[in-house]
């Protein structure tokens, strides 16, 4: 479950500078360090490449968002013009029919006001035509026919006069009134048509406009994902580019570097005590933890956890978030690498990640985990691998299997971790677990760390050889100590790694190079190109260091002859692992200084 020394890697990856020749000319290369530099030089200038282009692609891709979103706002316009234009069409063509009974009805009104207006004239021409008597010829006349005599012809021809008079005006007046409203409500219609003709008129051109905006926007939009597209295929080829590089150079690192062991195995590492430096001031980089991927158990906590009564159920709640359930219809057997089907829990019993001296609650905890993991290929149709890759599996451990290992098998039969955990675990986290778990204590960390409860021999160790394994090579350094004059030099290459061009960055790795190969600045050089951009490095004091809630240091602080200097963690780490001698090295995010 745990890689190859990843800290090494990276260091090497870094320290091996930028160039530009060709991949398959460093096949050629015999010397195993100038291949890898050779490679290290091909992987950081395809990996600007595809930076430079993926950054480029999120440009794009923002710009397209937001075009597509004015393709959509103006979609959403022309679907509201079109209904508008619709519901308009509509009502114009209703208004017509109207407007077309109308007209017929003003014809027929206009016939007949024609017959009214001339019986309106020849009234009127008339009663200003006719004659009149005087007062004197009524009041003297006779008429016979009705015998009246001039005194009442002439009452009756006034109430006549009257009436008649009275009538005329008022039929003139009704008259006039009729054809004014006739062509009033004539003017009215012909307005109403002609407004709503207008209204459609610019309402087409509103449509119009903006399916002419869409039109343009979506040949943008076309324009950017060809684009998009283009730089896509681009990513995808330095991206394939960079692995095949990566792959090169790491088959030489494992040459040069020995394997990690993240997990406890089936025997406990012996705790080494710090040599005395023999001089003052001297500076160590201890780290909390192995070097692992600090997710899922720790083996060391959960050793704790048992030790102070918690169950097994509860060990696993804490380092996944999830119940043990048990599982209905688990399968019988399993493919494992090298062996074929076999039985799943002999395959269990094979299993050699704890010891099977620990807590028994310790151990179901591990047998839970250990079945999750491999149920995950089991799940996934694929062959599990006997090496730590995945997890150990020694087949004449599985033959002849510890009783108390066993046991804790049996007695967890069927049983995994609920939802899609793939159940990872390590020896040794430094107290601190990722993936929203959270600091591994009883009370304030580090004091309470159930590791450190435990004794965990990585819990806080400070690394100077090659591998986990004690026995491994040194580099020519009795212990992890540096003195004043190796700790300046950390900082005076921390400026020039600042501050420095490429080619002076290059040069920051380690002084020994029988171990690491290169051509890195001497310490005395170092100082001078610190010096060189106004800042190097003498007499050193360790202040204190920051450590986040998230789990890492996330702050260095020092007392120089430059005066008080902060340093950030990750690149204080960065810095240190690329020049520190040797093996020396930090493991872990999570680091302090030990001082003497």
């Amino acid at each position: 479950m745990i890689p190859v020394l990843a800290a090494v890697i990276l260091a090497v990856l870094i320290v091996l500078g930028a160039g530009l020749v060709r991949a398959d000319s460093c096949d050629d290369i015999a010397d195993l360090d100038d291949r890898a530099e050779c490679y290290a030089e091909q992987i950081e200038k395809k990996e600007q490449q595809y930076q430079s282009a993926s950054k480029k692609l999120s440009s794009i891709k923002d710009k397209a968002n937001g075009v597509a979103q004015k393709i959509a706002q103006l979609s959403g316009q022309l679907n509201v013009t079109q209904s508008e234009v619709r519901e308009l069409e509509s009502d114009i063509a209703q208004m017509e029919e109207e407007l077309d009974v109308l007209d017929k009805n003003i014809e027929d009104r206009q016939q007949k006001l024609g017959e009214k207006i001339a019986l309106r004239n020849k009234v009127v021409r008339n009663y200003s035509k006719r004659g009149v008597l005087n007062d004197l010829e009524i009041f003297l006349s006779v008429l016979p026919s009705h015998n009246l005599n001039g005194f009442q012809f002439s009452a009756f021809s006034y109430i006549f006069e009257k009436s008649l008079t009275s009538e005329t005006i008022s039929l003139i007046g009704s008259i006039n009134t009729e054809i004014s409203n006739f062509e009033r409500d004539k003017k009215e219609a012909e307005e109403l048509k002609s407004d709503l003709e207008k209204a459609k008129s610019d309402l087409l051109a509103l449509r119009t406009q903006l399916a002419n905006q869409k039109a343009g926007e979506e040949n943008v939009l076309g324009d950017l994902k060809d684009e998009e597209s283009n730089l896509e295929g681009k990513l995808s080829e330095l991206s394939k580019d960079i692995s095949e590089l990566s792959s090169k150079q790491q088959s030489i690192l494992a040459q040069k570097a020995g394997e990690g062991f993240g997990t406890v195995g089936d025997y406990e590492a012996e705790s080494q005590k710090l040599p005395d430096p023999g001089f003052s001031p001297a500076f160590a980089l201890g780290s909390y933890g192995a070097y692992t991927h600090r997710r899922g158990m720790s083996q060391y906590g959960a050793k704790a956890r048992a030790e102070g009564g918690q169950k097994h159920d509860a060990i696993i709640k804490f380092y996944y978030k999830q119940s043990v359930v048990k599982k209905d219809g688990f399968p019988d057997e399993i493919k494992v690498d090298g062996y074929g089907n076999m039985d799943f829990q002999k395959y269990l019993y094979g299993i050699a990640e704890m010891p099977d001296s620990w807590h028994e609650e310790a151990l179901k905890a591990q047998a839970i985990a250990a079945r999750t993991y491999a149920y995950r290929y089991y799940k996934a149709g694929k062959s599990i691998c006997t090496s730590q890759s995945c997890q150990v599996f020694l087949k004449s451990k599985s033959d002849s299997p510890p009783s108390r290992w066993k046991k804790a098998v049996d007695d967890t039969k069927g049983k995994i971790i609920d939802g899609d955990t793939h159940a990872m675990y390590s020896s040794t986290t430094g107290g601190f677990i990722l993936d929203g778990v959270g600091w591994d204590t009883s009370g304030k960390w580090p004091g309470d760390a159930y590791e450190k409860k435990a004794k965990s021999p990585w819990f806080f160790k400070a690394w100077y050889k090659q591998t986990y394994n004690e026995s491994s090579s040194t580099c020519g350094r009795s212990s992890p100590w540096l003195n004043e004059k190796e700790m300046a030099d950390i900082l005076n290459a921390w400026v020039v790694y600042e501050r420095g061009s490429n080619s002076e960055v290059d040069r920051i790795s380690p002084v020994t190079t029988s171990c690491w190969g290169g051509n890195p600045y001497s310490l005395d050089d170092m100082a001078s190109k610190a010096e060189k951009y106004g800042t190097k490095f003498t007499s050193i004091r360790y202040e204190k260091v920051d450590i986040s809630n998230g789990g890492y240091t996330s702050n260095v602080v020092f007392n120089t002859n430059q005066g008080r200097v902060e340093i950030d963690g990750t690149e204080f780490k960065r810095v240190f692992n690329l020049r520190a001698p040797g093996y020396i090295s930090i493991r872990n995010a999570l680091y302090d200084f030990i001082i003497k």
